[in-house]
């Protein structure tokens, strides 16, 4: 799977593993399936959906997910 990041977006909002965490969120990827794809544990998949809503100042995943395709985070 390759994961692209459009060139214009700072990345100092996220990092690189909380982009390719979303990605896998906007794809319908459980946490489960997130963590065995990505070789870490389903806690850290679940901290790292935490702390992009909150850092974001949203209520859910949903909403982050929005914001990502809204500002072309992917490409």
């Amino acid at each position: 799977m390759i994961i692209q990041v459009s060139e214009d977006f700072p990345q100092s909002m996220i990092s690189a593993r909380e982009v390719e965490v979303l990605q896998l969120i906007s794809m319908g990827y459980s946490n489960k399936e997130i963590a065995s794809l990505l070789f870490i544990s389903k806690l850290t998949v679940e901290t790292h959906r935490k702390n992009m809503v909150k850092r974001m100042g949203f209520k859910n995943a949903y909403q982050l997910v929005v914001w990502a395709f809204k500002e072309k985070v992917f490409t």
